[in-house]
């Protein structure tokens, strides 16, 4: 789940002009276009090798962006890009080495850190993927950072530290009111700690931002049992017959 520039010599001298007494027309050198140049040339090799890697066409995705790295190696989004592609075929030292060079070669590429994260999730490292989470929540302009907070708490429960999962649910709802996911984790995570009273709150937010959920139908069943609500548990029960 982060170049080389070719100097040519310029056989016409370049000129800049003075326009009136303050105004400096700057005027671009070799070496800076070829540098633009490449850096044009590397940002289209990785559009393309991520457009392949959403068709799952991995061998060319591969090509394209070994392209973009032969042109500039610390191409941020492409090392994250063949992490990606390394990940999907199996290659995990791999993929582990290209999403470390992304998050080193752009710290705030947060996209790249929740991306890393959920590939050390997936390999059972889950501290390494909370410290990724954790350095990524510290990004107050990533689109997507209630989801990045509900994967923390994720992480947090799988390492058994629950009071920080509950910090982490509770952290995604207040940024996104809507996200539906961090609700049924908190519902979860308090169900398994018997706190059945402060389950039912969050799971019925779940309930009504995404409708009909068998498992979470069956939670609230139990749930209304647990407070003595048997009239609302027949209402889930009828609730989960017809769907």
């Amino acid at each position: 789940m982060t170049g080389i520039c070719r100097r040519f010599p310029s056989r016409v001298p370049m000129l800049c002009v003075l326009v009136g007494s303050m105004l400096l027309a700057g005027c671009a050198t070799p070496s800076r276009v070829t540098t633009q140049a490449n850096e044009d040339a590397a940002d289209a090799y990785t559009q393309l090798g991520v457009a392949y890697l959403e068709r799952e066409n991995l061998p060319r995705a591969l090509n394209a962006l070994d392209r973009a790295l032969e042109i500039n190696p610390r191409h941020a989004e492409a090392l994250q890009a063949l992490a990606l592609v390394y990940q999907q075929q199996g290659e995990n030292k791999l993929a582990h080495h290209y999403f470390q060079q992304a998050v080193n070669a752009a710290p705030s590429f947060t996209r790249a850190r929740n991306n890393y994260a959920a590939f050390l999730y997936q390999q059972a490292q889950f501290a390494a993927a909370c410290e990724q989470l954790e350095i990524a929540s510290q990004d107050a302009q990533y689109a997507n950072r209630a989801q990045l907070f509900t994967n923390l708490g994720q992480c947090y429960v799988a390492l058994e530290k629950f009071d920080s999962a509950r910090e982490g649910f509770q952290r995604a709802q207040s940024i996104d009111p809507r996200n539906a996911r961090g609700y049924l984790m908190l519902a979860e995570l308090e169900v398994s700690q018997g706190n059945y009273g402060l389950a039912w709150e969050p799971l019925q937010s779940y309930l009504q931002l995404t409708g009909p959920d068998p498992a979470a139908l069956e939670m609230a069943i139990d749930l209304a049992h647990a407070r003595g609500d048997h009239a609302a548990a027949a209402d889930y029960q009828q609730l989960l017959n017809t769907n």
